[in-house]
């Protein structure tokens, strides 16, 4: 993964609900003064820094706020406070803080999540919502994943970098060092707080809820077998469910598209988001 991007960036800090979020803004020279705003929200146990590889291509058509969810990076890290509501209130909470009134979001995994759970209470004011990965129901299924997070989340950073280096060893040392410092610093309760609700039974379809939304949806996925977290049958159900929603898939890409996979991901986001900025 990138360790720098060449867009200046301007740091943020922005009181929103109950905590202090850091947001990253990025303003391409080669975007317009007056470029529509793009929130990019990365997935659990990451930072806005996890949007790098694809930063520079992006900020040449958008301007870019990239924030640390609550919990993660550089953002408060309260004691409680880390279900879907919650981050979709504080994603809320940022479009109001940069006067963003018809927002494009891009989202990742649980950042996804977020935005879709934000757009159920907003059905029309989106722009246009990116989703990357982001799996599409709970259940017991997912707890497995998150127990092996609460474990690693638990663990010292040289403990995790001699585990990533084992589960990937093509990642570079670099990579799995900077992955490690991240998910180590991340407050536990992100991780417990939503391994408890994937066992609630609302939680088990998230698919259903989504129907509400009148905003462009794109869902860009992966393969199971390949790492990613979206079950084909309810990529059909999601394009069925939702007045305008499309999914296309990335054939052996798995869950961090923008990391392995980011110029197929771009190929087919851009032109997505480019198509709703106007």
């Amino acid at each position: 993964m990138p360790t720098t991007v060449t867009t200046r960036a301007i740091q943020h800090r922005i009181q929103v609900n109950d905590v202090t979020l850091a947001v990253t803004e990025y303003a391409g020279q080669t975007a317009a003064t007056d470029a529509p705003s793009l929130v990019l929200l990365h997935g659990i146990g990451s930072t806005g820094a996890s949007w790098w590889p694809v930063i520079d291509q992006l900020a040449a058509h958008f301007r870019l706020l990239v924030p640390d969810l609550r919990g993660h990076g550089a953002s408060d890290k309260p004691p409680h406070g880390y279900l879907m509501p919650d981050h979709a209130s504080d994603l809320d909470g940022l479009l109001t803080s940069f006067g963003i009134d018809r927002p494009l979001l891009f989202g990742h995994s649980l950042g996804g999540l977020i935005s879709l759970t934000w757009a159920t209470e907003h059905p029309d004011k989106a722009r246009a919502i990116a989703i990357e990965d982001s799996p599409l129901r709970g259940g017991s299924r997912v707890v497995p994943t998150f127990d092996g997070w609460i474990v690693m989340a638990q663990m010292t950073p040289d403990e995790l970098t001699t585990h990533y280096l084992s589960e990937y060893p093509h990642w570079p040392e670099d990579d799995c060092r900077r992955r490690a410092e991240v998910m180590t610093s991340v407050a536990l309760p992100v991780f417990q707080e939503l391994r408890a609700a994937n066992l609630q039974p609302e939680h088990a379809d998230r698919i259903k809820p989504l129907s509400v939304i009148e905003s462009p949806v794109l869902l860009v996925h992966g393969d199971l077998e390949s790492g990613g977290m979206v079950i084909p049958d309810d990529v059909v159900r999601f394009t069925a469910s939702l007045p305008d929603a499309q999914a296309i898939r990335i054939p052996g890409a798995g869950h961090s598209l923008h990391r392995d996979h980011p110029d197929a991901l771009l190929n087919a986001v851009l032109p997505f988001l480019l198509d709703a900025k106007h």
